[in-house]
């Protein structure tokens, strides 16, 4: 560890900024100090996985090179945290971020976190996470990844690797959509990065067979409600434009979204907008600000919103954020979507894979 630890210094020395030094710097002194304690809790790289042949894959329309298994895993957004608790990869967590409260995981999930520290709540921080010393960095752009601040690239560069939820890629190269299939890349790439592709394949073949269900049932619907989301907002309401995962959902739950003109991802949009678009639905995205019956009381009493048919007849569909963001539980949000707005194609709700 003394001598990654000496070049990740040297390194930040000569190209980052004196805030970034500062950090490293105090990093390490607590490192050093707890170094002894922590030795014999470190996973270590079997020789099996240390020469794996280097894989590349395409992140962000880039090529990345991932020469090694990783074996110690942070983890950065709630849905991208159940990503990789649905391949089963606990086991090589040392920290995870961005999850206020961890009743929001599924409740088959929550004991997995067991042990794991809970590095940040909210962005991410150099410090905290250089201390769990990671191999491995699974974030998105808006995530946790930030332009200035900590970066796939500023990662590399402490011999760090990384990974970019596809969906956040918007944020920093052009897309030409969105798409469910975002989201089972991202789990086969990910399959692939830490050699379970059996583990991941098996996973996204049943998530893909149900999603050709529903599509396969709704394929000869002629009405397509549309559709408001609801994020967040009272003066300026937070939606989704044709690159955030809804657009995917909602399309593939036989709607359409009544924003899907704008080229954006998650977006300030304004209610002249809303209410000249004339919504049949809202779906309301749950991320716990305020609470979620709050938005819907909001909306019913909003005035101006009072004429529209989805607020007449409250056609409204709840969708927690790690349901509406990339993560394992889109396909049955996607069905329970499907089932709200075409009952009689989709007569049945669906829990949880």
């Amino acid at each position: 560890m003394k001598s990654f630890k000496y070049m990740r210094q040297q390194l930040l020395l000569l190209k980052q900024p004196l805030w970034f030094v500062a950090v490293l710097a105090s990093a390490a002194a607590l490192s050093a100090c707890g170094e002894s304690h922590q030795a014999g809790s470190i996973p270590q790289t079997s020789p099996s996985k240390a020469a794996t042949t280097a894989l590349t894959i395409d992140v962000c329309t880039q090529p990345v090179v991932y020469d090694k298994v990783p074996q110690r895993a942070v983890v950065h957004g709630i849905n991208l945290l159940e990503m990789f608790l649905a391949l089963g990869l606990q086991d090589r967590l040392v920290g995870y971020g961005g999850l206020r409260d961890i009743s929001r995981l599924p409740t088959a999930m929550q004991p997995l976190l067991a042990g794991v520290p809970d590095l940040s709540s909210q962005g991410m921080n150099l410090e905290t996470l250089l201390n769990a010393q990671p191999d491995f960095v699974f974030s998105g752009w808006s995530y946790g990844f930030r332009p200035g601040q900590i970066t796939p690239a500023s990662l590399k560069e402490l011999g760090i690797a990384s990974y970019v939820l596809s969906e956040s890629c918007i944020r920093q190269v052009a897309r030409e959509r969105v798409s469910l299939e975002d989201t089972f890349n991202d789990l086969l790439n990910l399959g692939r990065i830490f050699d379970i592709e059996a583990r991941a394949q098996a996973l996204v073949g049943k998530q893909r067979a149900q999603l050709q269900r529903v599509t396969d049932a709704l394929q000869n619907v002629s009405h397509k409600p549309k559709v408001f989301v609801f994020d967040s907002g009272t003066d300026i309401p937070v939606t989704t434009g044709r690159y955030a995962m809804p657009q995917a959902m909602i399309e593939a739950a036989g709607a359409t979204n009544i924003f899907d003109d704008l080229d954006s991802s998650w977006m300030r949009g304004n209610w002249e907008d809303v209410i000249a678009r004339e919504p049949d639905w809202i779906v309301i995205v749950d991320n716990d600000r305020p609470v979620t019956d709050g938005k819907r009381q909001f909306l019913l009493a909003k005035p101006e919103l009072a004429h529209l048919k989805a607020i007449r007849e409250q056609k409204f569909v709840l969708l927690e954020f790690a349901e509406a963001t990339p993560g394992p539980r889109n396909v049955a949000a996607t069905q329970r979507l499907a089932h709200a707005l075409h009952p009689e194609q989709i007569p049945e709700q669906v829990s949880e894979p």
